[in-house]
């Protein structure tokens, strides 16, 4: 059975293609290094040409849903695709498993995030020895912490769902004996 675990790591390797300029630029543009974090990009094509079985499979992790969209071909099925071109963040469980996406769809006119779902948390759960948290409101203000390199030793930074403490967060908490401070950055 495919897993997000799986299919992010083919989103990490489309970003890594030749033709994956634009996310690149826009990656760039954010000062971000995807040769550093977790990104991939989804360019709204995994489900192509693969067995009606993987196509299943997809739609059971909620990644495409059935669409009325007109196809070209008879008998063939449109599918609406989550994240389709964006670059994705990885949202891990407490066995660093990929359980969720942030997608962020940067080439419209308006620009758009998304989340498959509510579970996990980005980059990871803290490492029980974690002596300073860092709460920040949003996938990206995270993933700037961790590219500026400014961590130290004992010191983990967690995203929020857009601002939001979820029930992961608080258990992730939990289980950080050693805990001497909590730094909530705001926007």
């Amino acid at each position: 059975m495919e897993t997000l675990d799986t299919l992010f790591k083919s989103f990490e390797m489309g970003l890594r293609m030749p033709k994956a300029v634009k996310p690149k630029e826009y990656l760039k543009s954010l000062g971000l290094d995807y040769t550093d974090l977790r990104i991939g990009f989804n360019s709204g094509q995994f489900h192509h040409n693969i067995s009606q079985e993987l196509k299943d499979n997809y739609e059971a992790l909620g990644v495409i849903q059935k669409s009325n969209a007109g196809v070209s071909k008879e008998g063939m099925t449109a599918y609406t695709v989550f994240g389709r071109y964006s670059v994705v963040f990885p949202l891990l469980n407490q066995k660093n498993e990929v359980v969720n996406l942030f997608a962020i769809r940067f080439d419209m006119e308006t620009q758009q995030e998304e989340y498959l779902n509510n579970e996990g948390i980005y980059p990871n759960y803290p490492p029980p020895l974690t002596k300073r948290l860092y709460l920040v409101p949003t996938v990206l203000d995270c993933a700037s912490l961790l590219q500026s390199k400014i961590l130290e030793n004992r010191d983990s930074v967690m995203a929020l769902h857009n601002g939001e403490l979820f029930p992961q967060h608080l258990e992730a908490i939990k289980t950080l004996h050693e805990l001497e401070e909590i730094i909530i950055i705001k926007n």
